[in-house]
């Protein structure tokens, strides 16, 4: 499964927001994640795009990265040239989006800003 990564490239509007909440729901749905899973990935996709939408001081796309892997679904936002990252510490949108995922992580590399979020899914077994 983790040769399945699906690379999304979306300019910086709002308007697109939906097709990363699609490939969201999607790939989580593919990979056998729970109702209420996928509505906490789609919202936390929502959150990651808006906050950079609303943060970033570029016109150039930003990128996702969905990687689906056996029990958990990983997903990488990249843009070049965006903020302080020091902004992040009372974001309501990065509160939100620690609140649903089981992990995040914020990078800075050569000018591009990346925050991988990562949620695991709980199988249940009745054996």
């Amino acid at each position: 499964m983790s040769t399945d990564n699906i690379e999304l490239t979306l300019p910086v509007n709002a308007a697109y927001i939906s097709a990363a909440r699609l490939t969201a729901s999607s790939v989580a749905n593919r990979l056998g994640f729970a109702i209420e899973e996928i509505e906490d990935i789609k919202t936390a996709v929502s959150e990651a795009c808006t906050f950079i939408i609303a943060k970033t001081n570029s016109k150039n796309p930003f990128k996702l990265m969905f990687k689906p892997q056996k029990n958990c679904v990983s997903i990488t936002f990249n843009v070049k040239g965006i903020f302080n990252p020091n902004i992040m510490q009372n974001e309501t949108s990065i509160l939100m989006i620690k609140a649903l995922m089981d992990d995040i992580k914020v990078n800075e590399e050569n000018d591009n800003f990346i925050i991988t979020l990562t949620k695991n899914h709980n199988v249940i077994s009745f054996d």
